[in-house]
């Protein structure tokens, strides 16, 4: 019986990420100065540079760590973690926009 783990396909990865994260292939490559071909053979690969996931890493917000070993239902979570995080910034700011403005109405 063998323990091996698998490594993770990380062009597929990427391609996960990018389209939990609602971005075309073509505005990826635009970021990474690509074609948008170039990035679809990319996403089919098993194994990219590190240079280039660092900097996949960076345009697509999420840490390398987690292109570099993670499973899809890793990368849902973290994506959900981060629009529970930034939703409940926005709600802190509208509120506090609610709140002077009320102040101004009442003068």
């Amino acid at each position: 019986m063998s323990t091996m783990t698998e490594k993770p396909h990380l062009g597929r990865n990427v391609s996960r990420i990018r389209t939990a994260r609602e971005m075309k292939q073509e505005t990826l490559a635009k970021a990474l100065g690509i074609s948008q071909q170039a990035v679809s053979r990319m996403e089919q690969r098993a194994m990219i540079k590190e240079d280039s996931l660092a900097r996949i890493a960076k345009i697509l917000d999420v840490p390398l760590a987690t292109i570099k070993a993670c499973d899809q239902k890793f990368i849902i979570s973290n994506i959900i973690t981060d629009h529970k995080r930034r939703y409940n910034f926005l709600r802190v700011v509208i509120r506090s926009i609610k709140k002077l403005l009320g102040l101004r109405n009442n003068r």
